[in-house]
């Protein structure tokens, strides 16, 4: 069992996305942000989920299905960049359909995400769509298992406050995945540990720790 802190193995690209993806959770929005950095880690541009929000910072997307944190990372890029050859961006969550065009026309060459999405993850589609896979996007998976469930039973946790009409489908797909981070998300739930670090203005290291303790106690 992996005792670790879980924040202190992270990059700056990888904070820098949690970060974002628990602000997204602290204003009411999905747990996914979006940063888009060179190949030494240096983050040029960030954006976060603000599918749910009435507001939104400069060319931010608020209030709409495509406020989506890797959309908003992209359209935050400065304009008129010519090295985004030599740009990486990173996610907590695979990309659905309408990111993973997105960063194939932004002409960004690496895509790394954290944690698998079974319900709308559409990586596979660089492989399989022929204008995608042009694009020579060199896609990175999840390669640290734990922070891919600390993530996942996040999503979970927001998914059962919203309490969208697909929450049984969805939930089903993803227990059907990754059955122990679901588990953590529903007791996080239950238990109101997350809304209440949202309401302490927690940062995210903690969070971080709290939700990989809660794995533990379900594991």
């Amino acid at each position: 069992m992996d005792l670790s802190d879980p924040w202190d193995g992270l990059s700056e690209p990888w904070r820098a996305s949690v970060e974002l993806a628990w602000e997204s959770y602290c204003a009411g929005s999905l747990p996914i942000g979006a940063v888009v950095a060179d190949t030494h880690g240096n983050v040029f541009s960030r954006g976060r989920n603000r599918i749910h929000e009435r507001s939104g910072e400069g060319s931010s997307l608020f209030g709409h299905k495509l406020a989506h944190a890797e959309i908003n990372a992209l359209v935050a890029l400065v304009s008129g960049r010519s090295d985004l050859g030599a740009c990486v961006l990173y996610t907590p969550t695979e990309p659905c359909p309408l990111c993973v065009g997105a960063t194939r026309m932004a002409d960004v060459k690496e895509l790394r995400y954290a944690s698998r999405e079974p319900w709308a993850g559409c990586v596979g589609a660089f492989e399989t769509v022929p204008y995608l896979r042009r694009g020579n996007v060199r896609v990175v998976g999840p390669e640290d298992g734990r922070l891919e469930e600390i993530l996942v039973a996040l999503q979970i946790e927001r998914f059962l406050r919203l309490k969208p009409e697909i929450l049984d489908r969805f939930l089903g797909t993803y227990e059907a995945v990754m059955p122990t981070a679901v588990r953590a998300g529903r007791t996080l739930y239950c238990s109101d540990t997350l809304k209440e670090m949202s309401t302490a203005e927690a940062e995210a290291p903690a969070v971080l720790r709290a939700v990989s303790q809660e794995l533990r106690s379900v594991a």
